[in-house]
């Protein structure tokens, strides 16, 4: 098996995902179906033991809009 070398984020890029990542909070709650705890991030949740999700008007925070997405690096081909 092959290993890849893994991309190194820039100084820019790399704050910027620290930012991204201190606005998250990992909750917990029971789900409404099979009764299991589950976690979630800000609020969202799916259940890996029944498959319930709730609705994702329900979370904490709003959702990141396309503008918010930035483009993956370009990995070198091989």
């Amino acid at each position: 098996m092959k290993w890849r070398a893994q991309p190194v984020p820039d100084a820019e890029r790399a704050a910027a995902a620290a930012a991204f990542l201190d606005g998250q909070e990992i909750t917990r709650t029971q789900c409404v179906q099979c009764y299991s705890e589950i976690a979630g991030v800000n609020g969202r949740y799916a259940c890996g033991n029944c498959g319930w999700v709730n609705p994702w008007t329900e979370g904490h925070k709003p959702l990141p809009t396309a503008e918010d997405d930035v483009p993956a690096p370009e990995s070198p081909a091989g």
